[in-house]
């Protein structure tokens, strides 16, 4: 579309994606299956796009975890089940925990 009236500028990948390899990697960086993740991602809290500390908590409120698809920081692959499961048994340690005061 380049020299379009209709494309004034092109937003994704991007400019600097113009090579086969590089549109293929930018392809395979961002795709993703069927699961929605990623949207509460885990991070510290000087990362912009973080939400979630290790212990599943959202910086800034009390009593309040997020323990699903969306606290992963990057998409885990087409079965996230399984990731799923793992972060899962982590929260499940991490509360436990919690509760008794460790």
């Amino acid at each position: 579309m380049q020299g379009s009236p209709y494309v004034k500028q092109e937003l994704m990948p991007g400019a600097n994606i113009q090579t086969d390899d590089e549109i293929k990697q930018w392809v395979r960086n961002q795709a993703w299956g069927h699961h929605a993740s990623c949207t509460c991602k885990i991070g510290v809290p000087t990362d912009p796009t973080a939400v979630l500390d290790s212990n599943f908590n959202v910086f800034g409120t009390k009593n309040l975890r997020v323990v699903d698809a969306s606290a992963f920081p990057h998409i885990p692959g087409y079965f996230i089940v399984l990731p799923i499961y793992m972060i899962s048994e982590k929260a499940s340690a991490v509360i436990i925990a919690a509760a008794k005061g460790q």
